[in-house]
C-alpha cells in the first residue's frame, strides 16, 4: 500500500501539472495524462492515502518503520523514473 500510494500519488501530481499542456494528438500521452488527473482520480489518491493513514493507526512501531522504508524507497524510484524520462 505505501509504495501505490506513492506511484500513484506521484503520477496524480505529474498528470495534472501536464494536463493543460497535454499534445491530444498523441493518443498515448493524453490518455495516460487523462487517466491519472480529474476529480476521479484525485477521490482514489485520496482513498488509497486514507487508507495507508488508517493501517498506521493497527501497525505497530516495526511496522510503521518497514512501511516508511517501503515509501521512501518507492519515492526514489520514482525520482529516479522521472529523472531517467527527462534526460533522454
Amino acid at each position: 500500500l505505501s509504495v501505490l500510494v506513492v506511484a500513484e500519488w506521484s503520477y496524480q501530481s505529474w498528470g495534472e501539472k501536464v494536463l493543460p499542456i497535454t499534445n491530444r494528438d498523441d493518443f498515448l500521452t493524453y490518455e495516460w495524462v487523462d487517466l491519472h488527473s480529474g476529480d476521479y482520480f484525485r477521490d482514489v489518491v485520496s482513498y488509497l492515502r486514507g487508507l495507508l493513514d488508517k493501517e498506521g493507526t493497527l501497525i505497530d512501531d516495526e511496522g510503521k518503520e518497514k512501511c516508511k522504508a517501503a515509501f521512501l524507497r518507492a519515492i526514489q524510484l520514482e525520482e529516479d523514473f522521472f529523472e531517467m524520462a527527462y534526460a533522454a
